[in-house]
């Protein structure tokens, strides 16, 4: 693949979002996976932070170990990972984690090779992108029901979210990049979009560290408030896909996925792309090298 159809291009311009299969090969699958599973395995919990990854509104992430995930390699365990009594784990540590992230790209070459690749390249200069830069790239788990006696379902739901709002750039160029490694089905949490939505509800929020870090961080307003709408909760389009697909997302689109109802997990590498033209501040969490007046070392796909 040398880069998006004209039709691929008008899909994505039209919806958001467009899912294109077999983009890796089964060697490829099976290389991440198997690698994905080796950074479980060696995750020590001893000197960990017991940082968790949360998008809510009013709960989400902002401690020191986030901030200096940007170019290491992070764990950061679900939302329901421990027990609110005795902050014990309620699952076995393997199936506890949510994210290992955000330089992946950087360090480890197995995800080295499939980021910085010929494919991804002509994705970017079909987009007509200038100066495109890699940033942020992760495992993402949705982890299986483990005991049914236990629990009907893991509560790892992602809520609709733009990626703009978390990687602001102006003008907005962010491109996530979301690869399938297992089969993606309505009940282990498939991804679904509001097609279009990125061009009706512009982003009127973004996620921006407080007082350089000191303080976390939280939501700020953006733009015109009289543009503000209110996206209706339904006309989600589901987006089930085999393992080895790879989802392209504009930065504006509004996209979840529910919890995993099932034995099943569903593992995806991510990772998003701004260019380099575009304006970056300090104001976004995710710096490289981590610093809190900003540090855009993102790495050159051209």
């Amino acid at each position: 693949m040398t880069g998006l159809s004209e039709e691929q291009l008008e899909i994505f311009d039209k919806e958001g979002m467009i899912c294109l299969p077999n983009f890796l090969s089964s060697d490829q699958i099976s290389q991440l996976l198997t690698r994905s599973h080796q950074l479980l395995d060696e995750f020590d919990i001893s000197n960990h932070p017991l940082t968790q990854f949360k998008t809510n509104d009013n709960d989400h992430v902002g401690d020191e170990y986030f901030f200096n995930s940007s170019d290491k390699i992070g764990y950061f365990f679900d939302t329901d990972a421990f027990n609110d009594s005795t902050g014990k784990l309620n699952f076995p540590i393997e199936q506890a984690i949510n994210k290992i992230g955000h330089g992946l790209h950087m360090i480890d070459p197995v995800f080295e090779q499939v980021t910085l690749n010929e494919d991804v390249r002509g994705i970017m200069k079909s987009l007509k992108y200038v100066d495109p830069r890699i940033l942020q790239s992760m495992l993402i788990f949705k982890q299986p029901i483990v005991d049914e006696n236990v629990s009907k379902e893991r509560s790892n739901a992602v809520p609709p979210h733009t990626d703009g709002t978390f990687l602001y750039t102006e003008p907005q160029s962010a491109v996530g990049f979301w690869f399938a490694l297992e089969d993606c089905t309505i009940e282990n949490g498939c991804l679904s979009y509001l097609p279009g939505s990125h061009k009706v509800y512009p982003i009127t929020k973004r996620f921006v560290k407080i007082n350089k870090g000191k303080e976390g961080c939280n939501f700020i307003n953006v733009g015109d408030e009289t543009e503000v709408k209110t996206p209706p909760k339904d006309g989600y389009k589901i987006v089930e896909c085999k393992a080895g697909s790879l989802i392209l997302i504009n930065n504006s689109v509004l996209h979840k996925s529910e919890n995993n109802r099932s034995k099943k997990s569903r593992f995806a590498y991510a990772f998003h792309i701004i260019d380099g033209v575009a304006k970056y501040d300090e104001l976004n969490w995710l710096q490289v090298p981590p610093n809190p007046d900003g540090g855009t070392q993102f790495t050159k796909l051209f």
